[in-house]
């Protein structure tokens, strides 16, 4: 099953909320029965160093999640494992 997100979130990072755009996408794994998501956080300032955890918020749901690198376009790449923040 995989399902898109397209919109706004929060990304909270040391107790802290930004608002932000996302853009996800996920995968239930069939090797280890798990949900994979990853995608692109727009409009956050960068973080003093990546790997970074983060907690991303969508409406009522959230998920924790990893920002792993700034990609040449000055956005991040988010990844999780697990429920996701959006509905799929």
């Amino acid at each position: 099953m995989t399902a898109v997100y397209d919109g706004p979130a929060a990304a909270r990072l040391d107790d802290t909320d930004h608002p932000v755009r996302v853009r996800l996408t996920g995968h239930l794994d069939p090797i280890d029965g798990r949900y994979h998501w990853r995608g692109m956080v727009f409009d956050l300032a960068a973080p003093a160093r990546l790997p970074q955890k983060v907690r991303l918020l969508i409406g009522d749901r959230s998920a924790d999640g990893q920002l792993t690198e700034i990609t040449p376009w000055g956005t991040h790449t988010v990844v999780g494992v697990g429920a996701p923040p959006y509905e799929i």
